[in-house]
């Protein structure tokens, strides 16, 4: 289905506008001291989330939310990641906000910049458009970079995955469920904990309060699935779980990464364990 808005033409489903990028003379100025303040600032930056940026910005943009495997582009407040075929091709760090990335005279419906070095210190850029129809990306950044994005961003910008961001400013908050809500409901945590069997006993997997995205529904093997992505406080990297809960079933499946040890849950069949693996790479070891 298209929508017209204001004379340009968006693909809901596809989530992508061909919309060219408009560009600033400023802009490669403003590009080398971006690095060099990144560069300056490196202890500083690393591991620090701007909680108000994650809840504007955070989570997906793709050209097609119903399928992780197609290009992705992910906000996880620490790093920029895009992701092709379920992989990180490209992850920068030290992710700064630039609202002057276009100078005195930005482009019509630009918000901000998302700034970020990836290794070998080239900048990956994603700048952040809103209109009536939600939030879009752009991607931009230095010429290996740009050789790696996939052909879905190049010239192109893709829109947010979570309608609750899509959402016009005034508009009700975004109004999000994560892993620790699920417990709540007890359709979701009678076959959870039977899935988990003798890792039921661990506190962190049990309680699912430790640092975690929201749960996104995706489509995995042609089931539609709630992906629920958690880790264990002060102890994220080395102990991680990625779940996929089918609520009308009331199935779960999950991967549990403990010590370097990983356990799969609720014996998924085997193109869904690959799905989970994926899932778990892409989560937690992206920019590995």
């Amino acid at each position: 289905m298209r929508e017209h808005n204001g004379g340009a033409t968006v693909s809901t489903r596809g989530s992508t506008m061909n919309t060219p990028c408009t560009t600033s003379p400023i802009r490669l100025l403003l590009g080398a001291a971006l690095l060099s303040v990144c560069a300056a600032t490196v202890a500083w930056g690393q591991g620090k989330i701007d909680s108000k940026l994650m809840l504007r910005y955070g989570g997906v943009l793709a050209p097609d939310c119903s399928n992780y495997m197609l290009p992705q582009l992910k906000y996880l407040g620490d790093s920029l990641v895009v992701q092709d075929g379920g992989k990180a091709v490209l992850t920068g760090r030290n992710v700064r906000a630039v609202p002057t990335y276009f100078g005195a005279t930005p482009p019509p419906e630009f918000e901000t910049a998302l700034t970020s070095e990836v290794a070998g210190g080239e900048a990956l850029v994603f700048v952040l458009y809103r209109n009536a129809s939600g939030v879009f990306a752009a991607v931009e950044g230095g010429p290996k970079v740009m050789a790696a994005l996939p052909a879905a961003f190049k010239g192109k910008r893709v829109r947010h995955c979570d309608p609750n961001r899509n959402m016009l400013p005034g508009m009700a908050p975004p109004v999000q469920i994560g892993p620790s809500d699920l417990l709540k409901d007890a359709k979701f945590k009678r076959p959870y904990v039977q899935a988990l069997g003798p890792l039921a006993k661990e506190p962190w997997l049990m309680e699912l309060d430790g640092p975690a995205q929201p749960v996104e529904k995706v489509r995995v093997a042609g089931t539609e699935y709630q992906l629920v992505s958690v880790c264990k406080n002060h102890d994220c990297y080395d102990n991680s779980m990625v779940l996929l809960y089918a609520a009308a079933s009331q199935t779960v499946y999950g991967k549990v990464f403990q010590r370097g040890r990983s356990t799969l849950v609720g014996a998924p069949p085997p193109p869904v364990a690959a799905e989970l693996e994926r899932l778990w790479k892409a989560t937690y070891r992206s920019g590995r």
